[in-house]
């Protein structure tokens, strides 16, 4: 099947100027999340929020994040892929004023309404580097992908010596400027897609949510998920458990976090030189196989099974990325394979910190939730093998 042609109306957004609106992009994508957790006792201070409320605080963004996708789909259709993303980025902008603004109410509800607009504009990357820059997929995704996790880290770090010299309303409001700052640039990019309507109406639509491929990809990214936000949670308090002081136990936490800058410039690498994403998906299902199981029974390597467990939750959530836009013919068809595959995925995810906590809490041992999130990775290879198979997400007509 051939690519289709472009609208003559589309002017083609210069490589660079796309560059800099997906690394502005990504400022905004996990560090409005993370920077929760890095201010957790002092927002428990100044909101007077109990440990439950701190836990929800934690688990909300993820459903947010599941129904954003699911509707980003349907809004993009009607107001463009671009439109959709600038609205989105501001309304990411304003919610991190409104939820400094006041109390705790007006907090969960600010943090609530940014997690939405953000589970948008998750799914809206892929296919609009599927449509600005259809020659360079794995370059401009492994680009997002990679600022995404830079900046996370970075801002978990430097938010908190700013809260510390400005106050914590005023060094979380701050970050407001760099989705501002967004906004300006992705108007810019707006302008360079003006796609005629005719093409747009005559393509018939492609159902995700009835393809086999689809469903895969949804289960593979998804248990992935469970992996990175269960291990995200609780990895300093299994290794308290497991003998380390908690100095050393919080290192794990930074362990399982950089591997994911190796592992997105090393997939980028092998993506351009067309080794086999089957492959590689292969290899990142293994990774966290081999990263679990060390956990459980060889304890007194952690950080080796931290890394491990990284560069294969790194190496899937890349690759998942990059699927929505080499598997598909056209920036619509990336659309919808992306919003539903997110909505699934995050829908699944949010099952992974419940799942280890609530084991936990029953057997007041990390034996048992490890062993049934090993179970879980083991399933995940095989996923793996089908849901990288040669296909291309396509209309059956």
């Amino acid at each position: 099947m051939k690519q289709p042609s472009k609208s003559p109306s589309t002017k083609a957004v210069p490589i660079a100027l796309l560059a800099i609106a997906l690394i502005l992009l990504a400022i905004n994508l996990r560090s409005p999340i993370v920077m929760l957790g890095s201010l957790a006792p002092i927002l428990k201070d100044a909101l007077g929020l109990t440990d439950t409320m701190i836990g929800w605080l934690g688990a909300l963004p993820m459903p947010a994040f599941a129904l954003g996708s699911l509707l980003s789909p349907y809004v993009a259709r009607r107001l463009g892929l671009e439109r959709t993303l600038v609205i989105m980025v501001a309304l990411i902008g304003l919610s991190l004023v409104v939820r400094v603004l006041s109390g705790s109410w007006l907090f969960f509800i600010g943090t609530g309404v940014m997690a939405l607009a953000i589970g948008f504009v998750n799914t809206l990357g892929a296919p609009i580097i599927k449509k600005h820059a259809p020659n360079h997929i794995a370059l401009m995704t492994g680009l997002l992908s990679l600022c995404m996790s830079i900046f996370a880290g970075s801002v978990a770090w430097a938010v908190v010596p700013l809260t510390q010299a400005v106050g914590w309303r005023l060094g979380m409001g701050l970050w407001a400027l760099a989705a501002a700052a967004t906004v300006i640039v992705w108007l810019v990019v707006s302008r360079y897609a003006q796609t005629g309507e005719a093409t747009a109406q005559a393509r018939t639509q492609f159902n995700a949510w009835k393809d086999i491929n689809a469903w895969l990809l949804a289960a593979f990214m998804g248990i992935q998920s469970m992996l990175f936000y269960g291990v995200a949670a609780f990895l300093p308090m299994i290794g308290v458990d497991k003998g380390l002081p908690l100095a050393r136990a919080t290192e794990l936490a930074l362990t399982f976090q950089i591997a994911a800058p190796i592992t997105i410039i090393s997939l980028t690498w092998f993506i351009k030189r067309g080794v086999s994403v089957r492959i590689l998906a292969m290899v990142a299902a293994l990774l966290n196989v081999l990263g679990v199981a060390g956990l459980i029974y060889f304890p007194t390597q952690l950080h080796l099974w931290s890394l491990s467990m990284g560069l294969g939750a790194a190496s899937i959530f890349t690759l998942s990325l990059m699927m929505f836009s080499l598997r598909t013919y056209d920036s619509d068809t990336a659309r919808d394979v992306s919003g539903m595959v997110q909505a699934v995925g995050y829908s699944i995810a949010f099952f992974g910190p419940l799942m280890l906590g609530q084991l936990f809490e029953r057997y007041q041992d990390w034996h048992e939730p490890l062993t049934a999130l090993l179970a879980l990775m083991l399933v995940n290879v095989v996923i793996a093998w089908f849901a990288t198979r040669p296909y291309m997400f396509a209309n059956k007509a």
